[in-house]
């Protein structure tokens, strides 16, 4: 693993190096050797330290600084078809000022458009009906992946808060990873403050996800817990006499029950909502009673090219699909985890009405 960090480490530097030598155009031999000798001393830099810390918060320094450079690999790419259009299609003149200057403002763009996508959430409406019985229609909203920490704070969580009072929602769901790894962040900047606001007329639940288990599982139920947030480890909650929600903890734990071992201590003539982390259980739920399925974890792929990559090993990567009698729906999630950047997805909110047919 670290064999291919380094292998790709050393491609990035190279390739960004020949971008930044065609944009400065560096004509004395010093400062040619000090654009090349700076990049790879970044790049190393940044690999060393995130390994020092492999997969905690070193090492998503070292994916932010090369994600960043994948970027810039973007802006020539798409620099170069436009100077190709212009120059070879169009016969126009020679520019070469301009076209540096166009490839400035698209890597500016992408950048931008990257943390745009990643702190700027919609709302998505989704409709789901049941033919069991239900009095009146009951409105989900469904939140996943906020990975609370470093990158995604107080001021998401006031957003959310926001968000979801102005939705009328009855319930809310978190769908895993509430938190990025750990607590620390959260107890430093006091997030429960804000997350404590986080209220719904039938309560708040949540499931953790395989961030929430890093070895930090019991404190951060802990601390969802005393912000109000009922934590559902394989268990279900009948809300309303109306609607049965179960909730079933991520694949990385041991102890999880199967969904019928769950299903077992419902009455699934009553509406069923199945609520966990991963989408890897589409067979399974879909030969059981269950109305509507709910999770996260895959990002939608997160940034361009994973957005595509995703759906080529799994049936569901964002989105719904309806198999056999059940609704799945999976959210791209509401936070991003380890970069503060989305590229071909964005930040999103689900809310879910699910009203009978009877």
């Amino acid at each position: 693993m670290w064999f291919f960090f380094i292998v790709v480490t050393q491609i990035l530097a190279l390739t960004t190096s020949i971008i930044l030598w065609w944009l400065i155009k560096p004509r004395r031999s010093i400062t040619k050797k000090a654009v090349i000798s700076s990049v790879f001393i970044i790049n190393n830099v940044a690999l060393i330290y995130g390994l020092s810390e492999f997969w905690r918060e070193r090492f998503h320094v070292y994916l932010v600084v090369g994600i960043l450079q994948g970027f810039m690999i973007y802006a020539a790419i798409i620099t170069s078809a436009i100077a190709l259009i212009y120059y070879k299609l169009l016969r126009g003149q020679r520019r070469p000022k301009l076209i540096r200057s166009f490839g400035i403002v698209t890597y500016i763009g992408i950048v931008s458009l990257a943390v745009f996508n990643a702190y700027s959430p919609v709302v998505h409406q989704l409709t789901v009906t049941t033919t069991k019985p239900l009095d009146e229609p009951v409105d989900i909203a469904l939140v996943s992946d906020t990975h609370l920490g470093r990158w995604f704070g107080n001021r998401q969580i006031d957003r959310l808060v926001n968000l979801i009072d102005a939705q009328d929602a009855d319930m809310v769901v978190l769908a895993g990873d509430v938190m990025n790894d750990t607590t620390v962040y959260y107890d430093k900047t006091n997030m429960h403050e804000h997350l404590s606001k986080l209220r719904a007329p039938l309560g708040v639940y949540a499931v953790l996800g395989n961030h929430d288990y890093l070895g930090y599982e019991e404190a951060i139920a802990e601390a969802v817990t005393k912000a109000g947030i009922t934590v559902l480890d394989n268990e279900s909650v009948l809300l309303n006499d109306s609607v049965w929600l179960v909730g079933r903890s991520d694949d990385v734990d041991s102890t999880r029950l199967s969904a019928s071992e769950l299903l077992s201590k419902v009455d699934t003539d009553k509406p069923t909502v199945f609520l966990e982390h991963r989408p890897t259980a589409l067979k399974e739920i879909s030969d059981l009673p269950v109305d509507l399925h709910l999770s996260g974890h895959t990002h939608g792929g997160q940034i361009f090219p994973l957005t595509l990559l995703k759906q080529w090993f799994q049936p569901l990567v964002h989105g719904t699909k309806n198999i056999k009698d059940t609704q799945f729906l999976v959210s791209s999630g509401y936070g991003f985890g380890p970069v503060p950047f989305r590229l071909g997805t964005r930040s999103e909110i689900w809310m879910i009405r699910l009203q009978s047919a009877l």
